[in-house]
């Protein structure tokens, strides 16, 4: 079995796709290099159901920047927009390279300030802007997207589906 173990960008948490049929963390390399104006999700893992989108933020971890403004963030309008282009991007990926299993997308979000509640009311904004409406009642060949969720990490390390891709904080040295 392929190791496929992703880390995060400061080096905290790890993602362990190994029992993914296949998962990649480097969409944004790509689009980087080709000076894309796409946007891309962090991880992306193909089951033997479905193709899994995932972006983590992560506002409780140690020596975090600025957690207050990352609250904030979380109110704006602007930051639902950016994480459903991240979608947008990533199933354009999927799409030409032939992945076209159901399409699933994870928002794993870590924030103090975003409890059950107010992850709710965020998941609610951000699912407005995704592809659901346009794809309902439309003669399309395929659905853009099946579900979208907004977990904790140990909501999705508990899930029976996620939690084969366990996150696991990486040992300090």
């Amino acid at each position: 079995m392929e190791k496929r173990i992703f880390k995060e960008e400061n080096n905290l948490y790890q993602f362990d796709f190994s029992n993914a049929v296949w998962a990649t963390d480097e969409l944004n390399q790509m689009y980087r290099k080709i000076s894309s104006i796409l946007s891309d999700v962090d991880f992306i893992a193909e089951t033997d159901q479905e193709i899994i989108f995932m972006e983590y933020k992560n506002a409780d971890v140690e020596n975090a920047a600025n957690p207050g403004a990352f609250v904030q963030k979380l109110k704006s309008d602007e930051h639902y927009r950016s994480i459903a282009l991240k979608y947008y991007g990533s199933i354009l990926y999927a799409l030409v390279s032939g992945r076209n299993k159901p399409y699933r997308y994870v928002y794993v979000l870590e924030c103090a300030a975003a409890g059950s509640t107010e992850r709710l009311r965020i998941r609610t904004k951000i699912r407005s802007k995704l592809p659901f409406d346009l794809q309902n009642g439309q003669e399309f060949s395929r659905r853009l997207i099946e579900d979208f969720e907004i977990l904790s990490i140990e909501e999705w390390n508990n899930n029976p589906i996620y939690g084969r891709f366990p996150i696991t904080a990486i040992a300090s040295s």
